[in-house]
């Protein structure tokens, strides 16, 4: 298997994902696989958008289950190389990792 992010295994991307300092973003996690994928993000919370108001989930990995399209707001508060990846190691040794830079 080859997992990925946007299509694309870390061995195959040329750098970091840029979050600017304090920037507040939307991040949309779209599973289109037969496996779940618990997304974990290193150095930040995701607010996962649930549709409960102000009652939003902070979370530092979201699970994506199979078919599912998941929404979540970041403020990239933390200056540093953070690592952004799926918790299943074997998913994550097989392309599905990045990593974010804030600054």
């Amino acid at each position: 298997y080859m997992w990925s992010f946007d299509g694309k295994k870390f061995s195959e991307v040329t750098g970091p994902i840029h979050f600017e300092k304090d920037e507040r973003l939307r991040l949309i996690l779209v599973n289109d696989t037969m496996m779940e994928h618990p997304i974990h993000l290193h150095g930040m919370w995701m607010e996962l958008e649930n549709g409960a108001s102000e009652l939003i989930p902070r979370k530092h990995t979201l699970n994506v289950k199979p078919g599912e399209r998941v929404s979540a707001l970041i403020t990239a508060d933390a200056e540093g190389s953070w690592a952004f990846h799926c918790h299943l190691l074997y998913h994550m040794d097989a392309g599905m990792f990045r990593v974010v830079k804030v600054a």
